[in-house]
């Protein structure tokens, strides 16, 4: 029993650390895009996967369902298993998110100090409160990313759904208020640290 439940955790945290990765690929590829049509196609898909990323966090139900099923040794393991996942998911929000940051400070290398900080700080903040959408939507609603190209009428309903219920919509505003503390508390942090494996790199 307990290495089944390992296995099974295995397999949904892979499957979800793809989707996650799908956000950050095409962040970055975004990011580099050269052509206006190049950026708004490449920045679809990201802004569609990005929720995937901080979606992770609530796979942290799966350690209480699991927790009666295993001995003490699988315990630890799955604690570690959901540790590192949970790591990865918020590493991989803010770095999609940071593409976009970048983005929006390079269009406004002409402006004000202040000004670039202000309007940096609000859209960013507008996006992750999107992402708390998102991830509500998918978390209650069970949508996911891929629905929009294989049944958007399913995603229009369900949007139409969350947002005619008072508490998904305060749950919404409940995600996208801890998605910006993570951003805006992590986000020196993650870049210090990808400045020193780059500078340690071959």
């Amino acid at each position: 029993m307990s290495m089944d439940v390992f296995l099974n955790n295995f397999y949904f945290i892979w499957f979800n650390s793809f989707l996650a990765l799908i956000s950050v690929l095409f962040g970055w590829l975004m990011s580099k895009a050269n052509s206006i049509f190049a950026k708004i196609w490449t920045g679809l898909v990201w802004l569609i996967f990005l929720p995937n990323t901080l979606y992770i966090l609530t796979d942290i139900t799966h350690l209480f369902e699991d927790w009666p099923k295993t001995n003490n040794l699988f315990r630890l393991i799955l604690i570690i298993q959901h540790a590192l996942f949970s790591i990865a998911g918020v590493l991989a929000f803010i770095i999609s998110v940071y593409f976009f940051h970048r983005m929006i400070e390079r269009k406004s290398a002409g402006w004000k100090k202040k000004k670039i900080r202000l309007s940096t700080i609000i859209s960013i903040s507008a996006l992750n409160f999107l992402v708390g959408f998102g991830v509500v939507l998918g978390g209650i609603q069970r949508t996911n990313s891929w629905h929009i190209f294989t049944d958007p009428i399913r995603v229009v309903n369900d949007v139409l759904d969350v947002i005619s219920s008072k508490e998904m919509l305060i749950l919404s505003v409940g995600v996208g208020i801890l998605a910006n503390i993570i951003y805006f508390t992590f986000l020196e942090t993650v870049l210090t640290w990808g400045k020193k494996f780059s500078k340690s790199g071959p």
